[in-house]
């Protein structure tokens, strides 16, 4: 009999289409999923959180995902680096997603957010459906507008909001999960509009996608288990009002940089789980051997 490695947590759960189990390898859940990258490496967009800018917080990633064969882009949005003189709404922010995603033409980009990008992605999307062939969110829920992040989203940005006015960006870099030497460096790169990023703070906190139609656009949610900015509870009901698949990745927030490789392998997964036409591929077969020992090991 086949033994999964002792890495693998699973529980073993009966469909009317068979039996699955969703297995969880270093975080990631492969529930659904090729458990590979797609065939063909489409354009990826990818959308900084609250207080950052793209190069901040996707350099790892897209320097990865260049190298095979991913062609990326990684726009400031409004209020932030490049874009820092451009007042923040959503408006403005989807004409910014619409320049980078120009770049990729012929081809239609997936988008990739993050907080504040996944938000811009959904109202993108929602828009726009025909313009994209899939979103990947991490980091969002279902609303922003949530006793706990109502809370703690103004106190965070109000602290960036005076770090960015008085020059000391190194708590924005910090916020957005870098750390030793690349701390200076990144700060002195942060170039962030302190009364934008209080004016896009605002926003987030009343943007609730229950209020919109859903996008009618291939979807799958990141859900970063430790996040401790957005609760995985809300990042969960996301999934479930998109009708989509979520990646369970045990990760914070700042994941982008500080859990690069558990991201990157989850956001691979959702790939694979979108394919790279748009077209979701079929579910992961998970064989009766492996089932079984799952089982076994679970009544001992």
């Amino acid at each position: 009999m086949n033994h999964l490695p002792l890495e693998i947590v699973s529980q073993v759960r009966n469909r009317d289409d068979g039996v699955m189990a969703p297995l969880f390898t270093r975080g990631v859940n492969l529930l659904n999923s090729s458990a590979r990258a797609p065939a063909v490496h489409p354009p990826l967009v990818l959308l900084h959180p609250l207080g950052s800018t793209g190069e901040m917080s996707w350099r790892p990633l897209a320097e990865a995902w260049r190298a095979v064969g991913h062609r990326v882009t990684t726009p400031d949005l409004p209020g932030h680096g490049a874009s820092r003189g451009t007042r923040f709404t959503w408006e403005n922010a989807r004409a910014t997603i619409n320049v980078a995603a120009a770049q990729s033409t012929p081809e239609k980009p997936i988008l990739i957010g993050h907080s504040l990008g996944a938000a811009a992605a959904i109202y993108t999307a929602q828009r726009q459906p025909s313009d994209f062939a899939g979103l990947i969110l991490s980091g969002a829920g279902a609303c922003w507008n949530d006793r706990y992040v109502n809370f703690g989203l103004p106190v965070a940005a109000a602290i960036g909001a005076l770090a960015a006015a008085i020059g000391r960006r190194e708590l924005l870099a910090h916020a957005a999960g870098v750390r030793g030497r690349q701390l200076l460096p990144s700060a002195r790169n942060a170039d962030i509009n302190p009364r934008e990023l209080w004016r896009a703070a605002g926003q987030l906190t009343r943007f609730d996608i229950r209020t919109m139609p859903v996008p009618r656009i291939p979807c799958a949610v990141i859900v970063l288990t430790n996040d401790r900015r957005m609760p995985p509870g809300l990042q969960r009901a996301l999934a479930k009002y998109l009708g989509c698949a979520h990646v369970d990745v045990t990760a914070d927030h700042d994941a982008p940089l500080r859990q690069t490789g558990r991201l990157r392998e989850g956001i691979e997964t959702a790939l694979g789980m979108l394919g790279g036409d748009g077209e979701s591929p079929p579910p992961l077969q998970i064989p009766m051997a492996l089932v079984e020992d799952v089982r076994r090991r679970e009544s001992l």
